[in-house]
């Protein structure tokens, strides 16, 4: 990283919430420190939950200048007015979300500990890479744990196009 950047927040949203309570949340959160987005993450839900969802959480992000992003989500970020989606490998492949959103908007896609799939995930338009999970947790199965080696390597040797 040069003297030019910072590492900033980027929130994940629990799969469960009362969404009006959550919003209150969430906007304290937002005002309190530097987060640069927020993922809505909202596995096994009817796409009538995720615009409802989108509606209430999306602006409170927006009118921060926080990137609001869905997880797996490409197909409703047009639609929405969405910033960008992150895609994980067993979801939709990442030259399918960015044909689907278009240039412009944030793509993120999960890489696991995989060095050839966070380069791949950049040949196929990703704006940024997610490795992981470094520890347990309690929201998803665990199937690899990584080691936090390939955070130093990403930042020594690689760049996304911005």
């Amino acid at each position: 990283m040069d003297s030019g950047e910072r590492c900033r927040i980027y929130l994940i949203t629990p799969e469960r919430f009362d969404t009006k309570l959550f919003a209150e949340d969430l906007a304290r959160a937002l005002d309190a420190g530097d987060v640069a987005a927020l993922q809505l993450r909202i596995k096994d839900r009817s796409d009538d939950d995720w615009k409802r969802i989108i509606d209430a959480l999306r602006p409170v992000c927006q009118s921060r200048d926080v990137a609001f992003l869905l997880n797996d989500r490409a197909d409703l970020v047009v639609p929405t007015g969405c910033d960008g989606a992150h895609v994980g490998q067993d979801d939709m492949p990442a030259k399918q979300a960015r044909k689907i959103m278009g240039p412009d908007l944030t793509l993120g896609v999960t890489c696991k500990g995989s060095r050839d799939l966070a380069m791949q995930a950049g040949e196929d338009g990703a704006d940024y890479v997610a490795f992981g999970a470094f520890f347990p947790s309690t929201t998803k199965e665990v199937t690899n744990r990584v080691d936090p080696e390939v955070l130093q390597w990403w930042s020594d040797t690689m760049v996304l196009p911005s």
